[in-house]
């Protein structure tokens, strides 16, 4: 069995100090599914530097997902999450510059079973594949020959 590949980057105290120097007030944390992660275990960040956007993202979560932290007044739980044994926190950006290809390649089966496709890898390539976070959630655009359509990548992979 292989381990699931992850590419998030995981949020640590240098990047989070990074994220504040760059006047980021606002992170909107909540739950990530990813094959690997535990359930209930993983969170994704996502920075803000100004409040709008931020809350605009957190209305589209439900009460259980997560919520809006203002790092001005709520910085010590961000840091109690960096430093805990039983979450793991991911930024919402990627350190492997391939992280697109990794994620066909370790999961192309996944996909093309969940689209009921009976395609090749170098198929599954020339379709059309563009990623995209949508309010913290990683989404994939499918282009085929027939239609466009987006899926939650989660959805396709696990």
């Amino acid at each position: 069995m292989s381990v699931p590949y992850n590419p998030f980057e995981p949020l640590n105290l240098p990047l989070f100090k990074d994220l504040i120097r760059n006047k980021t007030c606002y992170l909107v944390v909540q739950r990530l599914q990813w094959p690997g992660i535990a359930e209930k275990k993983g969170f994704i960040a996502t920075p803000y530097q100004q409040q709008k956007p931020a809350k605009e993202h957190a209305q589209t979560l439900s009460v259980s997902e997560g919520r809006l932290i203002n790092l001005q007044s709520e910085m010590e739980k961000i840091l109690g999450l960096i430093d805990s044994t039983k979450y793991l926190l991911y930024l919402n950006t990627f350190t492997d510059p391939d992280w697109e290809d990794k994620v066909l390649k370790y999961y192309q089966k996944n996909i093309l079973s969940n689209l009921n496709l009976n395609e090749t890898t170098k198929a599954l390539k020339e379709l059309g594949i563009e990623y995209s976070f949508r309010f913290g959630k990683l989404m994939v655009t499918i282009q085929t020959e027939e239609s466009i359509k987006e899926f939650f990548l989660f959805e396709l992979i696990k």
